[in-house]
């Protein structure tokens, strides 16, 4: 491994920041070859007009085991097209706090096979979805049999819209994503998982190698997937050419305003691009991947690639922030963020952790969120625990005595649904996108949270980096993740806790129904009375405590609706307490899980703590998403 690469922290030149980066480029494994969609393409931008005219080749596989007769593309930027467009109906001109400004749209003006077949003509949008032109229909002229390749020649002109729903432009400043035609994926069984964008959901597409030409401006920063391979001054402006593989999508930003710095992580090249002003959160993000890049690779192994671009955007242009790319993750910053308040290190370690979650692992984000969100929010939170220590706090000022751990927060939220639904479903089939983030993003977390506490934490882990090494460069679905988890930790875990938790409408609550004890013969005996409500039965832990403040732990089953548990001590029961330490954040209601003994005064520790989090709860829903 070389030593580092430092540079200076001055601003820089597009061209030469750029020229430095291929000259330090190491020598790096390739990972395996997946290629399936490969892409050449040629993009000039005009910052001028928000433009983008683009062209190329696109060299598509057959992997089914069927001969097929058509295609099917995404032409996702003409969700912005108009109020019309399903994903304009679905967020209403507002997504994640930004609301839309100018439209955008893609105008493809060629596609044609190799040999010359104009397959423009004729091609429909889909009829199932009115008014939506993110979706391209077109027919081949002959079958392409299992195995078989063939090639497309395109050319097209994306308008970008104001910077808004992780693509656009703000000034000059430009994150140029989702602007090619893309080929939709080919299922193994023949049928094309195809679908217009809703306001919920994100993509999905192939493995395959990209090479891409882009043309800027003299002066401007360019940050994009994969690895500078050719850096040129031309008279018309700088021109660069990247490559990467495998990878299914492929974004770049541009713009003249840009600071950057660099370092790395491990032998992972680091590029952190970023406003002027926001110094401190740009050193902020080197050091958060600096030390977490390593941990995150000892739980979901290598991350194969030899870079990695993180992008803050400027202020007015957050709505291209929080995204991940291949190779390339959008972020975010407020312009002061106290000590304690981890807000650079939440986005920066979610977004890459969609390097493993959505870029490695490629599962269907349209019609599973929950392996793509769901997963990256809980091992987020992981993340947040293995730098700063127990709960993976988000907010730690001891000057306020105020902690807020993250997996506190996803169970506060998961617990917050009022009305469950299934969180293995479709991104179009949540209401809302509050409903659609407390199930897909906190109620995931929690329930993987849960069984990380029920199965031991380093043997959740090895289950966990087992699925996700497995299941590279592919494109699982649920019954995968389920498979996996049984043979690494046993069909039960599996059946009565990850597969009933996700897949069906899941309100769970344990509480002590009643607690009392009484004199007899020089001792004290009684009872507790646990109740379980909700369709998980997981085995928990209830603590009794005395009067003299002694306690003793008796385990329960979980099975059957409740359980009376026998109490026989030298003093008097003062009060229970099931899960004592929360080791079933898939709980709804911890208000109900202590409880003092019948004629006991209000002073058990445990009947405060009750209380606490009850309170702490609902103001945590109050706030939730």
């Amino acid at each position: 491994m070389r030593r580092p690469v430092k540079l200076p922290l001055q601003r820089s030149s597009g061209l030469v920041a750029l020229a430095l980066a291929l000259a330090a480029t190491r020598a790096h494994a390739d990972p395996p070859a997946v290629d399936v969609a490969n892409y050449t393409l040629d993009a000039r931008l005009d910052p001028q007009r928000h433009t983008v005219t683009g062209d190329g080749t696109l060299r598509w596989r057959n992997t089914s085991r069927v001969a097929v007769r058509d295609l099917w593309f995404h032409l996702y930027l003409n969700a912005f097209a108009d109020d019309r467009s399903l994903f304009a109906r679905t967020t209403g001109g507002e997504h994640r706090g930004n609301a839309r400004g100018r439209n955008g749209h893609l105008d493809l003006r060629a596609l044609r096979l190799a040999t010359g077949e104009d397959l423009l003509a004729g091609a429909t949008n889909d009829p199932s979805v009115p008014d939506d032109r993110t979706q391209l229909h077109v027919a081949l002229p002959r079958a392409v049999a299992p195995g078989e390749e063939i090639t497309l020649t395109m050319a097209w002109t994306s308008v970008l819209p104001e910077a808004f729903a992780r693509t656009g432009y703000k000034g000059s400043f430009h994150m140029v994503a989702q602007w090619f035609p893309k080929v939709a994926v080919l299922e193994a069984d023949g049928t094309w998982a195809h679908f217009a964008l809703h306001g919920n959901s994100e993509f999905y597409a192939d493995f395959g190698r990209y090479e891409v030409s882009v043309t800027v401006p003299r002066g401007f920063t360019v940050g994009a997937t994969g690895q500078p391979v050719l850096v040129e001054r031309r008279d018309d402006g700088d021109h660069l050419r990247f490559s990467a593989s495998p990878v299914h999508d492929f974004a770049f930003t541009a713009w003249d305003h840009f600071r950057e710095r660099r370092d790395e992580a491990g032998d992972v090249a680091l590029r952190v691009l970023y406003p002027p002003g926001l110094e401190r959160a740009a050193a902020a993000t080197i050091e958060c991947l600096r030390r977490a890049m390593p941990a995150y690779q000892h739980r979901y192994g290598d991350y194969p690639y030899p870079g990695l671009t993180v992008v803050i955007p400027p202020r007015d242009a957050e709505g291209a922030g929080g995204m991940e790319y291949p190779t390339l993750i959008t972020t975010g910053a407020d312009w002061y963020t106290p000590d304690g308040v981890r807000d650079v290190a939440y986005v920066t370690l979610h977004e890459f952790m969609h390097q493993y979650f959505y870029g490695l692992v490629a599962s269907n984000e349209n019609a599973w969120p929950m392996l793509d969100e769901g997963f990256t929010e809980y091992a987020t939170a992981a993340g947040l625990e293995d730098l700063y220590g127990r709960g993976g706090p988000f907010v730690e000022l001891p000057w306020a005595g105020l902690r807020l751990e993250a997996f506190a927060l996803e169970a506060s939220w998961s617990a917050g649904i009022r009305h469950p639904l299934p969180v293995a479903r479709g991104a179009a089939e949540f209401p809302s996108f509050g409903t659609y983030a407390m199930h897909v993003y906190s109620r995931t977390a929690t329930t993987l949270r849960t069984a990380e506490m029920m199965v031991g934490r380093e043997r959740f882990r090895l289950a966990l980096r087992r699925y996700v090494e497995a299941w590279r460069f592919r494109h699982p679905t649920p019954d995968d993740f389920y498979a996996s988890m049984r043979d690494s930790l046993g069909a039960p875990v599996v059946d009565d806790l990850l597969a009933p938790a996700l897949e069906r409408p899941l309100r769970m609550n344990y509480s002590i129904e009643s607690a009392a004890s009484r004199p007899r013969g020089g001792h004290h005996v009684g009872s507790v009375v646990v109740h379980r409500e909700g369709g998980l039965s997981l085995p928990v832990d209830v603590v009794f405590e005395d009067t003299r403040g002694h306690r003793r732990l008796v385990h329960w089953s979980g099975q059957g609706d409740q359980v009376e548990l026998p109490y026989e001590g030298a003093a008097p029961l003062r009060a229970a307490r099931v899960d004592p330490w929360n080791r079933v954040p898939l709980d709804t209601s911890r208000i109900d899980n202590a409880r003092l003994a019948d004629g006991q005064p209000a002073r058990s520790p445990m009947a405060a703590v009750a209380r606490i989090a009850y309170w702490f709860g609902l103001v945590l829903q109050a706030v939730g998403p």
